[in-house]
This record gives C-alpha cells, structure tokens and sequence, in this order.
C-alpha cells in the first residue's frame, strides 16, 4: 500500500476537524496535583487537550476546562485503574504519593458528561469498564447507544479487550465488523493493548489501516497513551492519525528523545534549576515540541517527503529500521 494511502489527513465527524492531532493530557493518576498542572500549563494548550471524566468529577471543579478549542473527554477508565495490578513500568511514577482511586460508575461518567458545555469541540470516549469484558459486536453496540444521547459530540470508539485472560485487542474480530465502524467518529486503542512488543503494534496498526483504506473507511486511528516522539512518528507512518498521553509531565523531549528530566538537565546545562523548575520549564518546552511534530506530520501528509522530519534526524534511522522489520516500506 502507498505511503499516500496510509498517511492521509482524516476527518472527525461531527466537529469537523482534520488530522493529524497530537494531545497533551492531564490525570491525577500519578500527578495528584493535576489542578495546579492545569492552572500553570493552560494557557499554552489553545488548540487541543485531554481531559477524565473522573478529574472533571473529583479534581477540577470550578476550573475552568474549556481553555482548548478541541478537548478528548475521556471515560475515567486510567484513573481508576488498580496501580497494583499494572505491569507497566510507566505506572510506577503513580505510586509516588499514594494515589487513592474514589468511586467511579457509568453513572459518574454520564453525569459528567451530560453538564458539559459546548464551549469547545468536544470528543467523548466511550466508557472503559474495568470489570467487564465484552465482544468486539456487544462492545460497539454498547458505545453506539451511549453516543446516540450524545449527537452534537464526536464519538471515538474504545476498543478494548474480549476477555480478562488477553491482554491485546482480537485484531482479527475487531476487522470482521469493521463496517460497523462508521458509525463513530474514531477508533480508539490503547498502546499496549495493540501487541505485546512495538514491532507488533506497528504491524497491527498498519493491518488495521490497510483493511479500513480497502474498505472505503476513513475513521481516524487514535492509539490512547502514547505520546513518545519516536513512537508516535513510527505509529502515524503506519496509518495511526491521533495520539495522547502524559509522557510531557513525565519526560523531556530532546531532539526526538524522550528523556528524564535530570538527565535533560545535565545535557543542556541547566543544573542550577530547582526541581520544580525543571519540571515546568520542560513541560513547557515539551507542549511546543509537540505542536512542531504535529505540524510536521501536516506537512507530510501533504508532500510525503521525509524531509519534513528533518528536526527529528537523531531518531529517523531507528524508525526507518523499524518500519523496515514491520515489513512496512517508506518511499517516496
């Protein structure tokens, strides 16, 4: 399949925005201050965030939210995920100040949900329950009926799981009733739950993309948790069009590295900073390297030359080794 077919801009139904979108998003999941968060970064996330459910709910009251022009509003699923049970080696930033998961129901969710304002464009996630496991057809019936309340939103899709025992999305079921599809506005998938390994998620990202494109399908590929340069530029190579995460809080971005901050610090001189200072100023920093890369993946869903990623040169060879073993081919 051509890179032109794979690397296109797609449009959100409903709100009418064109991709690609790269989201900074906000959680108390391991950032328990989220509200001063939100407070000190707002003014530089004009475009587009992400925002929980849970958080509106629990630690953003009387904020106000609608700073974005287009804001994710996601279920509350992450937040209320055990930190116990997570294997991922992310998750162990969470555990630094205890954080306490309060009560959080479908019934929560919707009443977030129907006090939303219209201030912005707003895109709901449907609801990620924790502790049901559904089929791929039960679960796009259960989220079409929650959107159908919601008609003015854009809906994106989370695709999750079938059983507790798999840990990754039933590609194969997913792609047998991808006709139903076209009723959401995008397809929602978590990183990890895309394949056990990077390489395997390229992979599916790309089998996922090919049979949408043959389909006449035209639904944006948003992969939930993922905010990495290097990944993210691998992802959207392989037809992914959306990406958010927290890795901005986390890390960062230098030259396409993602990077511990004090490992950042030592790099560019900037010992002399206090902690609190280095973690605004590279969340800062980061938000402006992230809006660069989304324009650059503009660009190239217009001219298809590499070359748009000429900011990002220290990583590119590693991507295209990657993409080379996904059996994926860039040509210009």
């Amino acid at each position: 399949m051509k890179i032109t077919e794979i690397c296109s801009s797609r449009q959100i139904s409903v709100i009418d925005v064109s991709t690609p979108l790269i989201i900074p998003s906000f959680s108390s999941r391991g950032f328990p201050e989220v509200r001063n968060i939100y407070e000190l970064t707002k003014d530089y996330i004009s475009d587009i965030s992400l925002i929980s459910a849970y958080d509106i709910y629990y630690e953003l009251k009387n904020v106000d939210i609608y700073e974005s022009n287009i804001i994710f509003i996601d279920s509350g699923g992450y937040e209320t995920k055990p930190i116990k049970s997570s294997v991922n080696s992310d998750d162990g930033y969470a555990l630094r100040d205890n954080y306490n998961i309060q009560l959080w129901s479908k019934e929560s969710h919707k009443n977030v949900v129907d006090n939303l304002q219209d201030l912005s464009q707003l895109v709901l996630i449907s609801y990620d329950d924790l502790n049901n496991y559904e089929s791929t057809l039960n679960q796009i019936e259960i989220a079409k009926y929650f959107f159908q309340q919601y008609p003015n939103y854009a809906s994106n899709f989370l695709y999750k799981p079938e059983t507790l025992e798999s840990q990754i999305i039933n590609i194969e079921s997913l792609l047998a009733h991808a006709h139903h599809l076209t009723s959401f506005s995008i397809l929602g998938i978590t990183e990890k739950e895309l394949g056990s390994s990077i390489l395997e998620r390229c992979r599916n990202i790309f089998k996922i993309r090919s049979t949408l494109n043959e389909q006449n399908i035209q639904i944006p590929i948003h992969i939930l948790g993922c905010l990495d340069p290097f990944l993210m530029i691998s992802y959207f190579l392989c037809g992914a069009d959306i990406f958010d995460g927290l890795a901005w809080l986390r890390y960062a971005f230098v030259e396409g590295l993602t990077l511990y901050p004090s490992t950042a610090a030592l790099m560019q001189a900037h010992w002399n900073y206090t902690d609190k200072e280095l973690n605004q100023l590279y969340s800062i920093n980061n938000l402006q390297s992230l809006s660069s890369l989304s324009h650059a993946m503009h660009r190239f869903c217009d001219t298809k030359l590499i070359r748009e990623f000429s900011a990002w040169n220290k990583i590119m060879p590693q991507v295209f080794k990657l993409l080379e073993d996904a059996e994926i081919r860039i040509v210009e």
